[in-house]
């Protein structure tokens, strides 16, 4: 615990004199102001992250948290518990949807198995055990983690962008069945919203199951009394190993200077639950894409974050945050190599 409220207190506030140079550069430039839009809002949010007016972005990074959840007992996925290990393995060999995505883009993907219940026997250059233990408990019957057990993922998160720190930015995405559910969870004790607003199918849920999820929910943060709780008692309680793992990477990116791209549900709340631990957080983070899950409104909403893609997916992993990599890249030459209107003029009149 002194070390994460350490890493709390080494986080700076963003850099609004670069921000501000940013802006004042890309408004000399030969367009009429804001027309770029979103790009100029990255090009100024990446200088107030950095500290610089101008930045180049070539090197990132996209992390995958793997780890099972103990609620699956509960009837709550469509999907096997095995899965988890089967498809964070499809996903080190590039055969999953990311490691195609990230194939395709030349984007290094690490797998981080913080807790899946079952080891991964082969042996894979960009998978990194740090097992904090097979899987959590059913936080139906007793909470999910014990405190030594949810500061430990918060750590590994932390540490593995401290490891990579040389990348200019990072992403992230996550394997877990069940997750959604703790996922929903959170959110649910977190802003306290309509529950209908908050849970979705998942993976493909039946209306059966659907309701089954809702009331696990439902019935779980008011046995912990979580709607008056702090987020990390939150998270122990009905969290998961994942989660928490995706919270240090979120706190690891802000302590390094780093920018971290946000997408899909899961990824989204452990980006609020970071937040809400240390506020200045939120300022790090880029969302990229606006994932089908339903909770993704409530928890952009808590967050005042607006993606800028929407691809109609609804698959997690960060697919939606490395297809924008090509687009943050190009938004940081924009102040760099776009001219000014005298200089444009000096050169072709």
């Amino acid at each position: 615990m002194e070390r994460l409220l350490k890493v709390q207190k080494e986080i700076k506030a963003v850099d609004l004199d670069a921000m501000k140079a940013c802006e004042i550069i890309l408004d000399s430039r030969m367009k009429p102001q804001k027309s770029l839009g979103i790009l100029e809002e990255l090009a100024v949010r990446v200088a107030g992250i950095t500290g610089q007016p101008l930045n180049t972005l070539e090197k990132g990074c996209h992390f995958i948290a793997s780890a099972d959840n103990g609620v699956i007992e509960e009837g709550v996925s469509s999907c096997p518990l095995e899965y988890t290990r089967i498809v964070s393995e499809a996903m080190l060999n590039s055969f999953a949807a990311i490691g195609i995505l990230c194939d395709s883009l030349d984007i290094p993907l690490n797998l981080i198995d913080v807790g899946i219940k079952g080891d991964i026997e082969r042996v894979y250059k960009n998978l990194y055990s740090k097992k904090i233990a097979y899987g959590t408990k059913n936080f139906t019957q007793e909470p999910a983690m014990s405190l030594d057990e949810v500061i430990g993922a918060i750590e590994v998160g932390i540490e593995m962008i401290k490891e990579k720190k040389e990348y200019d930015f990072f992403s992230n995405g996550e394997m877990g069945i069940a997750n959604t559910t703790t996922s929903s969870a959170i959110l649910y004790a977190l802003t306290k919203q309509d529950i209908e607003k908050v849970v979705g199918c998942g993976a493909g849920l039946s209306d059966e199951g659907l309701k089954k999820k809702k009331n696990v929910i439902k019935t779980s943060v008011e046995k912990y009394d979580l709607f008056n709780e702090k987020p990390l008692e939150v998270l122990r309680c009905v969290g998961g190993l994942d989660i928490a793992c995706m919270v240090g990477l979120y706190l690891g990116a802000a302590l390094e200077r780093k920018p971290m791209l946000i997408d899909g549900f899961i990824s989204a709340v452990a980006a609020l639950v970071a937040t809400k631990i240390e506020p200045k957080v939120k300022d790090y983070l880029i969302a990229t894409h606006m994932s089908e899950e339903p909770g993704m409104k409530v928890v952009m909403d808590a967050l005042k974050l607006k993606p800028f893609l929407d691809m109609q997916m609804r698959l997690g992993e960060g697919t939606g945050a490395v297809l924008a990599y090509p687009i943050l890249r190009a938004a940081m030459n924009i102040p760099k190599v776009m001219k000014t209107k005298d200089e444009v003029y000096n050169l072709f009149q």
